[in-house]
């Protein structure tokens, strides 16, 4: 094993000399302040020749800390390493960090074992090798009695709760990629060995699954997930608070009735229909333009055939008899028509086919300007229809990438013509902050 060892110097060599004895590095990194800086050369060094663990030249960096009182200071200095720290970690398995905040002042360590909980390794401290006052000067409050030095280290706290994971997952959930946050949880969960951590990230994992199943229309299996995570909503008080574990609650508790309902249609409902518009609000969150669209085209198309079969018996608009529609339109349609008498109607004949028989919907359809089919030849035509920009994109019959103005004039045009408060339109929870 190699072992990279980043410290902080305080006024006492001898519990880094001891460090240095235990871990026997290959590389330091050293964060000295301004009353230290010259420690590493006149006494660190030739100390640790004294005590068998010398230093190769050139082993070492060592990165100043110029104000050691001034926390935020620390940090963004200790941060600077950064890339040194992953590179050591990059080169395998085989290659170990060890964070040792024995020395230095209040605000050097606290920023050491801040920035730290970042990168995997463990941490070291020097303490007293016997309990009480024998370790420790000004009976045993003071710093440790050279000679009386004892290592002690552990695993990141942050990795061994698995709380650096969880934030992790909350900033992946925040972005959208419920996925991602799913499985390095999971990942996290299968390391631990505490019973309650495990427990707590199986939950979290859930939680997770069940809004990346929700978001790909998986409405059964997030149905599932969610009604696991509601049989353990206690565990979000040791993750993330009591508050978050009631706004969670309550999240649940409507969106269970909304899951149930979606996984038990069979076909288009007013549920399926918002989930729709949620889901391409969802996808213009992230930027994706045309994935947006693509789902707002559908909801369009699915309000008419809500429409059509609900109030006029249209059950399925991929197969309607000829015979059932309106004088004029069976005229009009006829050549359209399969050996079996039906017609397939899409989403302009839809609009087409209310509006023959007086539908509001079709009114308001109208109204936007959405039942003129028109190709969308320039970019900065006002006029065209956002339904023919995104029969030109890339997801439909053309090659042009949708801009976020066409999604914007469509979304706001679903909400017209589905009458929808965009506020009532279901939507995932926000574990960073309500």
């Amino acid at each position: 094993m190699f072992i990279l060892i980043i410290c902080t110097v305080g006024g006492s060599p001898e519990p880094l000399i001891e460090s240095l004895k235990h871990w026997r590095p290959q590389r330091i990194i050293f964060f000295p302040s301004p009353e230290t800086r010259n420690f590493i050369e006149e006494k660190i060094l030739p100390l640790a020749r004294a005590e068998d663990a010398p230093l190769p030249p050139g082993c070492y960096d060592t990165y100043p800390i110029l104000d050691s009182q001034d926390f935020t200071a620390c940090v963004r200095r200790m941060r600077e390493a950064r890339d040194r720290i992953q590179e050591w970690l990059g080169r395998g398995p085989e290659y170990q960090v060890v964070f040792d905040f024995t020395g230095g002042t209040k605000c050097m360590t606290a920023a050491l074992a801040l920035t730290a909980h970042r990168w995997p390794g463990r941490f070291s401290y020097i303490g007293a090798s016997a309990v009480g006052e024998a370790g420790r000067d000004k009976q045993g409050v003071g710093i440790v009695v050279s000679g009386k030095e004892q290592v002690l280290h552990f695993q990141n706290p942050w990795d061994a709760l698995g709380y650096q994971v969880v934030e992790e997952a909350v900033t992946l959930c925040e972005r959208g990629d419920h996925g991602s946050a799913a499985a390095i949880v999971a990942a996290a969960r299968d390391k631990t060995t505490d019973p309650t951590v495990k427990r707590e990230l199986a939950t979290l994992t859930s939680l997770a699954e069940a809004c990346a199943a929700w978001d790909r229309f998986d409405h059964q299996n997030a149905h599932k997930r969610l009604k696991d995570v509601q049989t353990n909503l206690n565990d979000f008080i040791s993750l993330f608070g009591r508050p978050v574990r009631d706004y969670l609650t309550a999240w649940i508790e409507r969106s269970l009735p909304l899951l149930r309902t979606l996984k038990d249609s069979r076909t288009v409902t007013p549920a399926l229909i918002n989930d729709l518009l949620a889901n391409a609000r969802r996808r213009a969150d992230e930027g994706r333009w045309d994935d947006a669209v693509a789902r707002l085209y559908r909801a369009v198309e699915a309000l008419a055939q809500l429409r059509l079969r609900a109030k006029y018996g249209i059950e399925d608009t991929g197969r309607t008899p000829l015979a059932n529609l309106p004088p004029d339109l069976q005229e009009k349609w006829a050549a359209k028509a399969g050996r079996d008498g039906c017609v397939k109607i899409g989403l302009q004949d839809a609009y087409a086919l209310l509006k023959a028989w007086g539908d509001d919907l079709a009114e308001r359809f109208a109204a936007l300007g959405w039942d003129k089919v028109e190709v969308a030849e320039k970019e900065n035509n006002k006029n065209i229809s956002p339904l023919a920009a995104r029969n030109d994109s890339i997801l439909a019959h053309g090659f042009t990438p949708v801009k976020e103005k066409v999604f914007r004039r469509l979304w706001d045009g679903c909400l017209k013509l589905a009458q929808v408060d965009p506020d009532d339109l279901p939507h995932f929870p926000k574990l960073g902050g309500r």
